[in-house]
């Protein structure tokens, strides 16, 4: 068990990655506290806000696999196309969650007038 988790840990592109999310997650949970005078501890899990834990995990590990392989290795290529599906997509997601907070925002006004 001792040799698996020496690899895993010595494992370049996971440990960019996984150390990415916890940063990212670190930072939206201290940006809450700030905000709302108290720590929440399920932004540390939770997703949704910013920073994104999800992009800037993708983004840090085809930046790890462009340092450890090179920008014209197939890694490199895998990981950058998975990191722009994954923020092209979050940046919908958030995209159409805005617009649906702004119709249910105008819903709540239009019954509470």
């Amino acid at each position: 068990m001792g040799f698996f988790m020496e690899q895993l840990l010595s494992n370049y592109l996971l440990m960019s990655a996984l150390v990415s999310w916890f940063v990212a997650q670190l930072m939206k949970t201290a940006i809450d506290a700030y905000f709302n005078k108290g720590i929440n501890w399920e932004r540390m899990t939770g997703s949704g806000g910013m920073p994104s834990s999800h992009s800037s995990t993708v983004v840090a590990l085809a930046t790890a696999a462009g340092v450890s392989y090179g920008v014209d290795s197939a890694i490199f290529a895998v990981a950058l196309i998975f990191a722009i599906v994954v923020m092209y997509d979050a940046s919908g997601v958030r995209l159409e969650a805005g617009r649906q907070a702004q119709i249910l925002n105008q819903i709540v006004d239009y019954f509470t007038k």
